[in-house]
Parts: structure tokens; sequence; C-alpha cells
């Protein structure tokens, strides 16, 4: 008998807000302001408009699956797109056609850019990804706005080379506004992944990001073991595992992405063989994150899975950990 059963069914948050502002050229000064964003324990300098005031946007759930679908085979399998793709767009829908902001370093006179600084927070256990995307005009063109895009994509750094996602939207909203030939455009778009406990850190989409953090795969992996009774329950001991090994893409536990009620799932599976009499089975889930300019983030989650009574004298329990990435 194969009985489908949940080891965790967790909720990641995925926000997003977006301010205009339009400003005489002679205000330059007046508008970015250095202000001093957190990497967890270590803090830098960024130049930002002000926050207040950001309005909802409307995260777009199909690029966010298709961002995610993309980003977990480069951990898993360390394969992908080896080609260096943009961290960031702006594309602005305007009364001729469409404007494009591109990735750039710096926010430079008489043209236009995107920057991209990244916050990592922790509290109570769990982190916070805030990505302020930073988007300028500072040249003499004009034109009237209906509409804002904001593209990103994620990085994995490894021995073999980075690797990258696309350039993929993940939000957009309605922005009725007009840049003067004497005016400077800044738009701050502000995307965050909420209140992640550590154990899901592996599987949360890091964006490209002016700070240089991205995960390594050196020291970046998941496993999920099962306690057969006579085995060191923990992370790193010897109980049986399911069979994952996520740097072998032959002997990988695969994952399944799709969207749903407006929301994005992630289903990974495994199954565990549960014996005749075994009245329940406890799992645990190990999960590290190494870095590039952020300390590794470790984490683990134990849970008990209670097959339902049944005449049946062996079951296979289909395991899933689902993620559910809820836009807003």
């Amino acid at each position: 008998m194969v009985q489908k059963l949940v080891l965790r069914d967790e909720i990641v948050k995925v926000k997003g807000r977006v301010k205009v502002i339009t400003v005489k050229k002679g205000e330059f000064d007046k508008i970015l302001k250095s202000v001093k964003l957190r990497i967890l324990d270590k803090e830098y300098e960024a130049l930002m408009p002000p926050l207040d005031g950001m309005k909802k946007n409307t995260i777009d759930v199909n690029g966010l699956a298709t961002l995610i679908q993309q980003y977990l085979p480069m951990l898993n399998y360390y394969s992908g797109n080896s080609k260096a793709s943009s961290p960031a767009q702006m594309v602005l829908t305007t009364q001729s056609g469409t404007v494009v902001f591109s990735y750039t370093g710096s926010t430079n006179p008489n043209s236009q850019g995107v920057i991209v600084y990244l916050q990592a927070l922790q509290e109570g256990g769990n982190y916070t990804f805030q990505y302020f995307y930073v988007g300028f005009d500072t040249t003499n063109s004009s034109y009237t706005t209906s509409n804002l895009e904001l593209y990103a994509s994620a990085e994995l750094s490894c021995y073999s080379g980075n690797l990258y996602t696309g350039l993929i939207r993940i939000a957009y909203t309605s922005a009725s506004f007009t840049k003067t030939s004497d005016s400077y455009l800044f738009i701050v778009w502000l995307i965050e992944f909420q209140n992640v406990p550590s154990y899901l850190v592996y599987f949360t989409p890091i964006l490209q990001n002016i700070a240089g953090v991205a995960p390594n795969c050196l020291g970046t992996d998941y496993a999920i073991h099962f306690d057969n009774g006579s085995c060191n329950f923990t992370c790193g001991g010897n109980c049986p595992s399911a069979g994952c090994n996520v740097n072998n893409a032959n002997n990988a536990c695969g994952f399944i992405v799709y969207v749903q009620n407006n929301n994005v799932i992630l289903e990974i599976p495994t199954t565990a063989p549960i014996g005749a009499g075994v009245q329940s089975v406890e799992m645990l889930l190990c999960v590290t994150t190494s870095f590039n300019n952020m300390p590794t983030i470790s984490g683990s989650v134990t849970t008990t899975l209670t097959p339902p009574v049944s005449g049946a004298t062996f079951y296979i329990a289909l395991v899933t950990i689902t993620i559910t990435y809820v836009g807003s």
C-alpha cells in the first residue's frame, strides 16, 4: 500500500512594494541618501531614495515559479546556465513603446540603470531577505508611462564557475507618471522573502545583488533521515536516508513546481518504508547553505509521521516537503 504523507507544509511569504520619484535636476542630492544596510552581522552603505509611501505591486507567480524551477537544479545538480544573466532590469511601458533600465553598479549622470542592494536579517531564528532595486534615469529623455515590470535573476557560485537563472519577470504594477527632460526619475522596488526558517533558506532563491551574496555549492546540501530505533538520529548521524544525494543528478530527490490559487507550490517527494506493526516513523530534514560574503546557514526540523490504520502489513510512504510561496 502506498500512502502519501506530508513531512512539512511550509509557507514563505514573498512581498513587493514600489515607489516612483521624479525631481528637478537641481534636487538630485536631496533624493539619494546614504543608508546602512545589514548582511546579518555586517553593515554596508547604500545610496537609496526614501522608502516611505511605497505601494503594493503584483508578484508574478508564474515568473517566480520559473525562477524556482531554474534555481533548484543549479543547487541540486550543479548544472544550468553558465552564461551570466543581467542581475536586473526594469521595463517601463510608455506612450511610444518601452524604456528598459538594465543593471549597473552605480548611479551615473546622464544614464539609465538599476542597482540591486540586499539586506539579510535574522530575528527569532528566521531570516528575511530584502532586495532593493533602485532604478534611475538621469538623461534628458521624456515620456509618460502606464506600467512597470521588474526582472531579476539568481546565481550560484561554484568551483566550476558561476551558474545563473534567466532574467525573469517577478513583479509588475500599473504606474502612470511623466518624466520630463528637465527632471530625474528614480524607481525603488522592494522584494522580500519574509520569515524564512533556517531549514528553508536552501529552497529560497538568492537573487543577484551588489553585495555579492550568493550560495556556494561547496558545503551546500540537504538530507532526509529516518529513525530506525537503533541509530544516531541527528544531522550527520548514521540513520538511514531517503536516498537523496543532491550532488548526483542520477540519485537526487526530485522536485515539482506548479502554480495553484495564485501561489507557487514546491513539492519535494521521497519515499519511506514503514514495516508491519509500525505505528509511526520519525523523520529529520537537515539543511546547510554555504554563501559567498555571508555566513553559512544551517537548520533542521523533525516530525512524526503516523500512517493510517489499515490491514496492510507494509507501507511505502510517499513523503513530501511542501513549500508554498505566497505572493502579495
